[in-house]
Formats: structure tokens, sequence, C-alpha cells
């Protein structure tokens, strides 16, 4: 499911879940709820702004990877835009490899993102032409 797609305190809750995934694979101790609360709705908002067209799958994705391939062990809007940024970009190489027929070299996280950003282009063309 794209992040557009989803409603703002679904998404909120997500982000709570993700942000507390976060900070435990960081090693941070976190336990102020309303630190939380304010870093989910930052997180929700940027989603939405920024990233509207990308799966949630590859948010949690950019996250665990970000975590593992950070150097900062710190969670803010300035990592994780970065770790949403380079997501982006595996995502478009990713296609670019597919058109290019290298499907050997497209990594198997991002060939599933790819596959369900396929689904969903399917369905959006469909309801395009039922209108």
């Amino acid at each position: 499911m794209e992040i557009k797609e989803i409603k703002q305190d679904e998404l909120e809750f997500l982000c709570i879940d993700i942000i507390t995934q976060t900070l435990a694979d960081l090693g941070q101790k976190d336990n102020d709820p309303e630190n939380k609360v304010m870093l989910a709705q930052s997180l929700a908002r940027d989603l939405k702004r920024r990233y509207s067209f990308m799966p949630i799958e590859a948010v949690k994705i950019a996250f665990e990877n970000g975590v593992r391939d950070s150097e900062l062990f710190v969670l803010s809007a300035s990592n994780w835009c970065k770790w949403l940024n380079k997501m982006k970009a595996e995502i478009w190489q990713g296609w670019y490899n597919f058109e290019c027929g290298n499907h050997h070299v497209i990594q198997p996280h991002i060939r599933a993102i790819m596959n369900k950003q396929t689904t969903l282009l399917i369905e959006y063309n469909k309801k395009r032409l039922i209108n």
C-alpha cells in the first residue's frame, strides 16, 4: 500500500511502530511517549509530502537498512530523509536495471517493492480506463 492511500491517523500509528523499532535498533532508550508522538507526526508529515508514492514496506526497509548502515546513532528527520532518499534511489536504479535487462543485479527486497509497484500501477490504469 502506498503512503498516499493511508489515512493520517493510521500512518501516525505505523510511524510510532517504526520509530519504536528504530530506537531499539539504535540502542536508544526513549521512555518519553510525547517525544515518540512528535517524531511520528513529523515522520508522517514527511512521508505524505515527500514520499507519498513509496510503499510503506519500502519505508520499513529503508529504516532497517539505515540503522545498520548509519554512522550516526541518532533518530532525526535529517537521518530518515537520507535513508528514504537512498531507498528511493535504489528503487529507481532497480527500474533502470529492469529496463536494461539487468534483472540479476536487482536486490531481492527492491524486486519485491517493484512487484508491488507494478501491481499498483496496473490497478491505477484500470481505474483510469473505467472512469
